[in-house]
């Protein structure tokens, strides 16, 4: 099995708050294989945005970030900021939330997507419009040189979101960091986008870590799944073993939640009550207090991460009994 390209090692993110400190990103352990897909779901508020900037380096300086991040080998914590501007962009690409607020209205596509190539790459204008061109064609926008100079604006929220993957991917990078690509996009885009994300790392070799809150994406696209909740991560597994043996609870109500359209039409389960304030945090295990199968244990330690098999982990007591009552 090869090296990951990307392994985090109990990382926390802390922000000031009051007197105090809030953990934003609490003890997460994850990694990523050349190639592989992984995805990082659950809840907004959960910690999986902010996990994602910790990867490339764009916290704000009143962030206090614990633990490692590897890429390629080399420890991003702590880093020079120098340093990760050369990393960003040539070494990792992101694709942020909004395409409609992260493209600049008063310049062209064009010209940002020459911008993000000029960076890294020792080139002329003239070689970099060429290449900015054959990005757009490469993500699937229709009549590329013409569309350059096309303003933001000219362009629909699907386009303007193909503009984005093409500057993450403008300098061939070995991650691709998408933090919810397929926002505020009908079904239809949603789907073309996911073939392109797709095979764009069959193409390019790029590893992917795709940030949602949709488990239907997930299943569309994804190797792996880890799944987060209030600042921790609860589960993780491959995407076979999440959808056909969740072992977590979370997990089982996110599925229940998303309608399945190949079956007869069912109620959608619900997760009552929503997350705790993280300045005020229950004791134990953090889902509890929303938990149907939660027991008196539960409130009392916050549960490791189990080692269940396969590569199967989950953070709760009876993740090992429902595991050994599967297996009799």
């Amino acid at each position: 099995m090869s090296a990951p390209l990307l392994d985090i090692r109990n990382l926390s993110i802390g922000f000031p708050a009051g007197k105090g400190e809030v953990l934003a990103v609490n003890d997460v352990n994850f990694s990523v294989a050349p190639r592989e897909l992984v995805g990082i779901v659950g809840e907004s508020g959960s910690g999986k945005s902010v996990t994602a900037l910790a990867i490339i380096g764009l916290l704000p300086p009143n962030a206090r970030v614990s633990g490692e991040i590897a890429f390629a080998g080399r420890n991003l914590v702590g880093l020079p900021q120098r340093q990760l501007r050369g990393l960003r962009g040539k070494e990792m690409g992101m694709i942020f939330q909004e395409p409609m607020t992260s493209l600049n209205p008063v310049f062209t596509v064009g010209d940002q997507i020459v911008e993000a190539v000029r960076a890294h790459e020792h080139m002329s204008l003239k070689a970099a419009r060429d290449r900015a061109t054959e990005l757009l064609d490469k993500v699937g926008i229709p009549s590329p040189r013409r569309r350059l100079d096309d303003y933001p604006h000219q362009m629909s929220g699907g386009m303007r979101q193909r503009v984005m993957i093409a500057i993450a991917l403008s300098s061939s990078p070995k991650l691709l960091i998408a933090d919810e690509p397929t926002t505020a996009l009908d079904v239809t885009i949603q789907a073309q986008l996911l073939d392109l994300l797709n095979g764009l790392r069959e193409d390019f070799g790029t590893a992917i870590v795709l940030i949602t809150h949709n488990m239907g994406v997930m299943a569309e696209i994804a190797d792996r799944v880890v799944v987060m909740y209030c600042s921790r991560v609860v589960e993780e597994a491959g995407i076979f073993d999440l959808f056909d043996r969740p072992q977590h609870p979370y997990t089982e109500g996110l599925l229940g939640s998303t309608p399945d359209m190949g079956e007869t039409a069912h109620r959608l389960t619900t997760i009552r009550g929503g997350m705790p304030n993280p300045a005020d945090l229950p004791p134990g295990c953090l889902f509890a207090p929303r938990c149907d199968k939660a027991i008196a244990q539960c409130t009392t330690a916050q549960p490791p991460l189990f080692e269940l098999g396969d590569g199967q982990k989950a953070a709760c007591i009876l993740a090992p009994k429902l595991q050994t009552e599967g297996a009799t």
